[in-house]
């Protein structure tokens, strides 16, 4: 199956080829990190361990994989609690998309950080040759075969941490079982975010004797971002957000959409519009931070075209502009701190959603769209708490999804009482669910000593 895989594998990059030269161009920039991608890692990554040797406490290699920026920010408690076990290792992180690999630069070191090698299996046999890591943890649901094979075949342990099956992703997985058994009997360990997770990585062929839920580290991710970087918060305060949220007598109110999508900016700001005709609500600010990059010029000129001219964090404005645009990396979370309410991006359309377990660290009132495939049990969890507020309507009825956000916005702006008990709620969900960060160590404890 590896042969047909690796052909399979030339023609997709070959068909995508075109539109990434397409982007880079565009972009007037280079494709980052070719030669690492294909396994031409820096000499400073060069290691001489192995995992036989007889000090390996003391020169241990621990490789992490994050494809983008969440799973990246998700990997903080997992290493502070590893850390904390093997404190003379070395821990070195792969990512995928730029972003992602930015945001790991700026969390663990340039010097730690590298581009993940093309799953070839002459790319990633040269890539373990030069890192010859003491063990391989995979964060998120990553299924890289050439890589799983040939690990196994060094003797090297592979762990998912985190990980989740998606309902959608199930449906694809479904029709590759026969391959995707043997593949996952190169994995040491399967550590699922849910039982349903569990499931789903089970019919579709895993071992179960190597499945687990310890739960999700995101949670922890959450206490972590809550209780560091205090100097960063205090840069947005200043230097950003103005009077924007904070909840003080001359604070205007602010709401801050994280991680949005096409389709979704246009709906937002048309709400801003709308709620500033509110009596009492005329000062309200929208903090919109889109999930790409690449979109962060598309934002700013759908606030213009509505008619609000956008401040965005990496420029100078208008210093209480209604509207504000994230355009910078790793700094969503931070900006949480400041919301009056937090809407949640990639809902009102069907993506699936993103992680509502960061704003939930800040007490903060939390509302989705309909769309939350992608974290179905953390949704219901919330909503059985009353800690969500979730609007209906679908991405076929922009009219009424405007109309619904427009109603909830109002309501909790008006309300401060609702906005607390929700917020509240929303922490008692994450107090409940803390820890699986220090048991994702655990496991990993007992697989690299054995």
């Amino acid at each position: 199956m590896y042969l047909p895989y690796s052909l399979l594998l030339i023609i997709w990059g070959l068909a995508l080829l075109p539109f990434f030269l397409y982007k880079a161009l565009r972009r007037g920039k280079r494709l980052p990190g070719m030669r690492q991608r294909f396994g031409r890692l820096p000499e400073h990554l060069r290691t001489d361990n192995h995992i036989e040797c007889a000090d390996k406490n003391d020169r241990a290699v621990i490789w992490f994989h994050s494809c983008s920026v969440g799973e990246t920010l998700s990997l903080e408690p997992l290493t502070r609690a590893l850390r904390r076990r093997l404190p003379n290792a070395r821990f070195l992180f792969s990512t995928v998309t730029q972003t992602g690999h930015e945001v790991a630069v700026r969390s663990f070191g340039a010097e730690n950080v590298f581009y993940f090698p093309i799953d070839f299996a002459f790319v990633v046999k040269r890539a373990l040759e030069w890192i010859r890591p003491s063990m391989i943890v995979i964060i998120d649901t990553e299924i890289w075969p050439n890589l799983l094979r040939h690990a196994r075949r060094r003797g090297i342990p592979v762990a998912l941490a985190n990980g989740r099956i998606s309902p959608a992703s199930f449906r694809y997985y479904r029709l590759a079982r026969p391959a995707l058994r043997r593949v996952f009997q190169n994995y040491t360990a399967l550590m699922m975010q849910s039982e349903e997770d569990a499931r789903r990585i089970a019919a579709i062929g895993a071992p179960p004797e190597i499945i687990s839920t310890p739960g999700n580290m995101k949670f922890d991710c959450g206490f972590l971002q809550k209780d560091s970087r205090a100097e960063l918060r205090r840069s947005l305060a200043e230097n950003f957000l103005g009077n924007a949220g904070g909840g003080g007598a001359k604070s205007a109110p602010l709401i801050v959409a994280g991680s949005t999508h096409p389709g979704e900016e246009s709906i937002l700001f048309e709400v801003l519009r709308e709620l500033r005709q509110t009596p009492g609500l005329e000062k309200t600010r929208m903090l919109v931070a889109p999930r790409h990059p690449e979109r962060f010029d598309e934002a700013a000129g759908i606030a213009e075209n509505i008619g609000f001219a956008a401040r965005r964090r990496s420029r100078q404005g208008e210093e209480n502009a209604p509207a504000l645009l994230l355009d910078t990396l790793g700094e969503l979370a931070e900006v949480y701190a400041f919301a009056d309410i937090v809407f949640i991006g990639g809902t009102l359309i069907r993506h699936g959603g993103h992680s509502i377990v960061e704003p939930a660290a800040f007490c903060k009132a939390i509302v989705v769209g309909p769309s939350m495939e992608n974290f179905t049990a953390i949704r219901d969890e919330f909503i059985a708490r009353g800690a969500l507020r979730q609007i209906t309507a679908s991405e076929d009825d922009s009219a009424s999804q405007k109309k619904q956000l427009l109603e909830v916005f109002r309501e909790l702006l008006q309300n401060a009482e609702e906005r607390e008990a929700l917020g509240l709620a929303a922490r008692s969900v994450m107090e409940k669910n803390c820890g699986a960060a220090e048991r994702i160590a655990d496991r990993l404890m007992k697989i690299y000593e054995s």
